[in-house]
């Protein structure tokens, strides 16, 4: 509501400006500012317009939406193209499924995320059964300090190849993580705690998670999850069957 109330002041706003500039053109003198009397009456004809044109205002903001929709996705694109190699061929971001697959599906998310956690069985049932399919995982710590350790924990759990099974531990724990749970369920993955809080120290690990946070922004995806295939950015929690069609879609030769 406070959005639209915002599009409605702007569109007033314009209205009365225009129709100040048209009044003031019809003066002798168009440098002179308006009287109060003047301004008065713009006010009054814009209003009276309104009232009787309600749906100007519903039409005015359709088009601003829809402008508005063209210029992100047009953005978007032009981010995809321009981050191409950090999207998709980062060497830091732990990649699962065949490494030389015929179609990459890229996954943004968060540890404390309910909806990642929601679609995680559909992310690994697609690992396991489409052999020519290669994942990407980005790591998008948006949720507050513990999403943020969370994230830096798995990344160094990726020195000791453990990265894929401590991802699914953790998207499968229930309830809010803390440092003393990510570690305990990092331990029962089989990872070495002691080298895990070593690794976890690397400042590549902070500048990399600093990076997907940019990229994620770069590229409009603002929550998580967030998927990106192709030319496509699909936000929010995807169910397989969709996830199945894009990745279908997308294995369509090009014309």
């Amino acid at each position: 509501m406070r959005h639209s109330r915002t599009h409605m002041l702007k569109y007033f706003a314009v209205l009365s400006i225009c129709g100040a500039s048209l009044l003031s053109s019809a003066q002798p003198n168009a440098a002179e500012p308006l009287s109060g009397a003047q301004t008065k009456a713009v006010e009054t004809i814009v209003r009276d317009y309104l009232l009787n044109h309600p749906e100007i205002i519903l039409q005015s903001m359709e088009k601003l939406r829809e402008k508005e929709r063209i210029a992100q996705e047009k953005a978007a694109t032009q981010a995809l193209s321009t981050n191409t190699k950090a999207l998709l061929h980062h060497p830091m971001s732990p990649v699962s499924g065949d490494t030389a697959g015929d179609v990459t599906l890229v996954e943004f998310f968060d540890y404390q995320c309910g909806y990642c956690k929601r679609v995680i069985d559909s992310m690994v049932g697609l690992v396991k059964s489409d052999k020519k399919l290669r994942v990407v995982w980005k790591e998008l710590p948006i949720l507050g300090p513990n999403s943020r350790f969370a994230a830096s924990a798995a990344m160094a759990a990726k020195k000791q190849g453990k990265y894929f099974e401590f991802h699914i531990a953790l998207m499968k724990s229930r309830g809010q993580l803390s440092p003393e749970k990510v570690m305990r369920i990092a331990r029962k993955a089989g990872i070495d705690v002691a080298q895990l809080q070593e690794d976890m120290g690397d400042p590549k690990i902070n500048t990399y998670l600093d990076e997907t946070i940019k990229l994620a922004q770069s590229l409009g995806i603002r929550g998580t999850p967030g998927f990106v295939i192709g030319q496509k950015i699909i936000p929010g929690a995807v169910e397989l069957d969709q996830l199945k069609a894009f990745i279908a879609e997308e294995r369509k030769p090009k014309s």
